[in-house]
This record gives structure tokens, C-alpha cells and sequence, in this order.
């Protein structure tokens, strides 16, 4: 029994556990050197869809912006224009109330 558990032996086991032992932490290192690797990766590819999502979505607020200023500058110039219409026909009211209240103090004196 001596023989089969000799040093050599024992030195062989030792050496194979010693190289499963090395060989088991290169493989975890390695894994772990591809699963930052493809974290990075993949977190880089995140923010660059992201980025160009809220550049996208920027975009299109600015778009609808622009097209809600120019619906609200087209309300502004049709408003000044009934304004503006407005405006002409009071003064063309109050004109023929001036010459109505004339032609009635003319009747008026005229009965009297």
C-alpha cells in the first residue's frame, strides 16, 4: 500500500488538482473578462439608442413647435384682420349715426 501512495503519486495528484484549480481560474477570469466585455458593449449600444431616441424625439417637439408658432402666428394675422375689419365698420356705424342724428334734428326743426 505504501507503493500506491507514494510521493510520486501524491505529487501527481497535487499537480493535477494545482493545474484544474489554475485551469478553473483562467476559465472564471476569461468569462468574467467577456461579460465585461459584452456589458460594455452592450452599454455603449443603450446610450447610443438612447441618445438618438431623445435626439429624435427633440426633433419632433421642435417640428410641432415650429408648426403649432406658425398655426398661432396664422390665428394672430386673421384676429388683427377682423380687427382691422372691425375697426372700419364701427367707423362706418358711427359715420351714419352722425348723419342720422343730423338728418333726424333736421326733421325735427323742420315739424317744429
Amino acid at each position: 500500500m505504501d507503493s500506491f501512495l507514494g510521493p510520486q503519486v501524491i505529487g501527481s495528484i497535487v499537480m493535477g488538482v494545482f493545474s484544474a484549480a489554475t485551469t478553473y481560474l483562467v476559465i472564471i477570469k476569461k468569462t468574467r473578462s467577456e461579460l465585461t466585455t459584452q456589458t460594455k458593449t452592450a452599454l455603449e449600444a443603450f446610450r447610443e439608442k438612447t441618445a438618438a431616441a431623445d435626439l429624435s424625439e427633440r426633433m419632433a417637439f421642435r417640428a410641432e413647435q415650429k408648426a403649432e408658432m406658425q398655426e398661432l402666428r396664422h390665428r394672430i394675422r386673421d384676429h388683427e384682420l377682423e380687427k382691422s375689419d372691425m375697426v372700419h365698420k364701427l367707423a362706418a356705424a358711427r359715420a351714419n349715426i352722425v348723419i342720422l342724428e343730423a338728418r333726424v334734428q333736421v326733421l325735427e326743426q323742420g315739424h317744429l
